[in-house]
């Protein structure tokens, strides 16, 4: 028997009934029947002749490899190609220029006509070459406004409106209509939008939101801005309207299209107003070929079906159906293990345990990464909230057995970025942006700045050029931090006599900054882009892998572990996990798949009802003992579920007593 491809030439979606006839075909294949399938699907995928095509599959399903032999695909018919690629998480980027740089079928040339990029970078690269846009024109070299700071900037936009309500007038409502693309009409918000936009150009700075705003406009002004022929979209589920219209723009007119997406692996709705209903509405779009991966090659066995099981409960009705599949039918690896703990410090003995049985191979992935060999982190612990507070003092030992295995710091301090302003105001005072944060560090009052950027836009001044005692103030300071940074002492030296001119919050990470990356005038404007670059997203994306991670599950996206244990799956602490985030959670691990409830973590009583919603067969149920460090199994889930309830009830009556 033959099985069709999974493309459909004409654009039409697929039929639900037709995909689960083929999805029981692909099942009843063994493994080499599913890898021959898995290899000549991609390949026609690949090879295909429509110009404009949309995949739209599970984790894990080969989407990288696919990129490579599309990208072949186009220099094959056009040997002068060039080639744009983007998505929204970074990692997936760096992934994506490490293949290519290995790939052996590209020539030197036509790598270098290969730009893989962030969406938000590529908006930066055009909106410098078109020095912002003709209603909001910026110098060159213009800087981002940071997380942090967009909260300070627009208070200085709401200080020209002092009768307006603060908390009706919100950042957080001004950036989902910078992500929307579409502003309230009403006289206040069109106002607020003016004075944003003047102070932008006053600061000669972007937001991350307004910043494709200005790309799409600037690329509608020029679109010779735009020398690129050929496209991929990655992630496509998780951009937001802004974005789709800047992609709409941007690939105008395209020789080769490549749009990929799960709608079904949003994440950023709430971050950036990621939209599901963009792929969806793509989906049925019959100007698009399509195409789907059906076979998970990342994950084992019992992981790949329990993810697809959970993620096909209560699905949406307009929900994209797919075909998801274990590559390999291989039943004895081990299963998805959900642990029941009776508190915190026994779930970190069970994961200090888990490292303590791995350590050599740990040990082993360490140094391959520190060779710069191209691996995953051996264990990912995935958090529902970043700073794990919910485990009290034990986060500390978390953090301490990640710290071990960790190849580089991963940010300076915030100390070591203050000091950066200071010292980069020193050498480039007409810089109002960095200005403006010297003022904060300064401590002058909201009430003083406004007055001095209200002086300084009236008269077409830097803030630099006015008269008052703050602005003299800071200058004479940031002059005095240069000579000290400047100079020829040792950075515990230097930190001696800066703690003296500006607080400092923690002198021996500052110190250990300083000996790591020295603050002088030929690496100013590479550290400052690089603060930009940690201020991209809220969640932390790590550049370059550990053997060992912790991070939240929202920032796992784009990454993989041969093992991975989820921490705080409990009806407190996941409460606000959305089931896609826990999807991609699960899709994280290669071989194995660690889920841990632990009582009293920030009041928690019992499992996380995502636990109904996993399958029996693919799972095993354990207790784990901090006294003598075992698990002990459980029959069922509902075992698992009468045990933590038995602990609860304990721990209740003890207290009472």
């Amino acid at each position: 028997m033959t099985i069709r491809f999974l493309i459909n030439d004409d654009g039409s979606p697929f039929e639900a009934s037709e995909l689960r006839t083929l999805r029981g075909e692909l099942d009843a294949l063994d493994n080499a029947g599913r890898t021959e399938y898995r290899n000549n699907n991609a390949s026609e995928i690949a090879q295909h002749g429509a110009t404009k095509f949309l995949i739209v599959s599970g984790p894990g399903t080969g989407k990288s490899h696919l990129f490579l032999d599309r990208i072949d695909h186009w220099y094959q018919q056009d040997q002068g190609a060039s080639v744009v690629v983007t998505s929204f998480v970074r990692k997936l980027v760096a992934d994506l220029q490490n293949d290519i740089e290995r790939d052996e079928k590209l020539t030197a040339e036509q790598k270098d006509k290969i730009t893989v990029s962030t969406l938000h970078k590529f908006a930066r690269s055009i909106v410098e070459k078109n020095h912002g846009t003709t209603e909001w024109p910026f110098s060159p070299h213009f800087r981002i406004i940071g997380q942090f700071w967009k909260e300070v900037v627009w208070g200085d936009v709401l200080a020209f409106y002092p009768d307006l309500d603060r908390g009706v007038f919100t950042w957080k409502k001004f950036e989902e209509q910078l992500h929307d693309s579409n502003f309230e009409e009403s006289d206040e918000w069109q106002e607020l939008k003016e004075t944003y936009f003047k102070l932008c150009r006053f600061y000669n700075a972007a937001g991350f939101a307004d910043l494709i705003l200005r790309a799409t406009k600037a690329l509608a002004e020029d679109p010779g801005l735009n020398e690129d022929k050929y496209f991929i979209i990655d992630e496509y589920q998780d951009f937001n309207l802004a974005e789709e219209a800047l992609i709409n723009q941007l690939v105008d007119n395209p020789k080769g299209l490549l749009v990929v997406g799960d709608d079904e692996q949003v994440l950023y709705e709430k971050l950036k107003s990621g939209k599901p209903t963009l792929i969806r509405n793509l989906y049925k779009d019959k100007v698009y070929a399509k195409g789907m991966l059906p076979f998970c090659s990342r994950s084992s066995f019992h992981i790949t079906k329990a993810a697809d099981h959970f993620i096909q409960q209560h699905r949406e009705t307009d929900c994209i159906a797919k075909i998801y599949l274990p590559l390999m039918t291989n039943s004895d690896e081990p299963k998805v293990q959900v642990i029941a703990c009776a508190t915190p410090q026994t779930a970190v003995d069970y994961i200090e345990k888990f490292v303590a049985d791995n350590k050599a191979e740990i040990d082993e992935r360490k140094g391959q990464l520190e060779a710069d060999e191209p691996k995953d982190a051996y264990l990912l612990i995935l958090t529902p909230a970043k700073e794990v507070n919910f485990y009290r003092e034990s986060k500390d030992k978390i953090k301490r057995i990640v710290s071990e295995y960790q190849t580089e710091t991963r940010s300076f301090s915030e100390d070591y970025y203050q000091l950066l302003s200071y010292y980069s105001l020193a050498n480039n005072p007409n810089n109002n942006f960095t200005f403006r944060k010297v003022l904060y560090y300064e401590g002058v009052s909201e009430e003083k700045v406004h007055k001095l950027i209200a002086r300084a836009m009236q008269d077409d001044k830097c803030l630099w050029d006015l008269d008052f005692q703050e602005i003299k103030d800071a200058l004479a300071k940031c002059s005095k931090i240069k000579t000290v940074l400047d100079g020829e002492r040792s950075a515990a030296e230097k930190v001696d006599q800066i703690s003296r001119l500006i607080s400092v919050a923690d002198r021996e990470k500052l110190q250990s900054d300083m000996e790591r990356k020295a603050i002088s005038q030929g690496e100013v404007v590479k550290l400052e882009h690089e603060e930009e670059e940690e201020a991209e997203l809220e969640e932390i994306e790590v550049k370059k892998m550990g053997a060992v991670e912790l991070m939240t599950i929202v920032g796992s996206k784009g990454l993989s572990a041969d093992h991975v244990i989820i921490i705080g799956f409990d009806d407190v602490n996941m409460k606000w996990v959305t089931k896609n985030a826990f999807y991609v959670a699960l899709t994280r691990a290669r071989k194995s798949l660690h889920i841990l409830t632990a009582l009293k973590s920030g009041g928690a009583t019992k499992a996380h009802s995502f636990l109904k919603q996993l399958p029996d067969a693919h799972l095993e149920f354990y207790s784990y003992r901090k006294s003598d460090h075992t698990k002990r199994p459980l029959d069922n889930r509902h075992a698992l579920m009468d045990y933590l309830y038995y602990i609860h009830r304990q721990s209740r009556r003890s207290r009472q007593r």
